[in-house]
């Protein structure tokens, strides 16, 4: 048994675990997690920060990562959002919340090309998870392509109709109309709507998608 021992103990060293690391991984996220649960976003971001240093495991630096860019994001640091967002989709480009992340941290910047191609990855991972859907529709939208979004929008109302979503499937109901009602004005003239919508995207995969997440780490 004294050569595996051996052999983890220098694993463990090679990599950065030793007991000091391992200590100061588990006080940085315990830091981040009881200042973003008290709301005190903008503090949280150093011990996230902190954190993601100490080279989690990949469920942990997901979570992270993501939780700092949306605490970017709440904070009004929509540059340093879209930076952590993208990094974290240069690492782990096939997973559902990391490429859901980046949609909603484009869109909020009117990167809506970039907007479109992340939310339609996280739908073609999730077919049935309607509110990447809905990003997706909302962000052809604001790339000016009113068919198209109204076509996708649509689509997703049926499955929300199946699901017996009956809120979302209002809401996108009611989007539909009201897209179809902006054809007649300046692209300007809808940005404020915009942004109200895919802002309710983001809160809501934050609070209810995100949390799912979150729950399988038991933090």
């Amino acid at each position: 048994m004294r050569i595996p021992t051996l052999a983890l103990v220098v694993a463990l060293w090679i990599y950065g675990f030793t007991p000091h690391a391992l200590a100061a991984a588990d006080s940085a996220l315990k830091e981040a997690l009881e200042l973003d649960r008290q709301d005190f976003i903008a503090e949280s971001i150093p011990f996230w920060q902190q954190f993601l240093q100490t080279r989690p495991e990949q469920k942990l630096h997901i979570y992270a990562q993501i939780k700092m860019s949306i605490a970017y994001a709440k904070t009004g640091n929509f540059g340093d959002a879209v930076q952590s967002a993208k990094a974290l989709a240069e690492t782990y480009s096939g997973h559902y919340d990391v490429q859901f992340n980046l949609g909603n941290m484009l869109s909020a910047t009117q990167q809506f090309d970039g907007a479109v191609k992340a939310y339609r990855k996280a739908t073609t991972m999730r077919p049935d998870e309607g509110l990447a859907h809905v990003g997706y529709g909302l962000s052809l939208f604001g790339d000016q392509k009113p068919d198209e979004a109204v076509s996708a929008l649509r689509k997703v109302r049926k499955l929300f109709k199946v699901q017996k979503n009956i809120s979302w499937y209002q809401h996108v109901r009611i989007m539909i109309g009201q897209i179809k009602g902006f054809a007649r004005f300046p692209p300007d003239f809808s940005r404020l709507w915009l942004a109200n919508n895919l802002k309710k995207v983001r809160e809501f995969y934050e609070s209810s998608v995100f949390k799912v997440y979150e729950k399988q780490l038991s933090l």
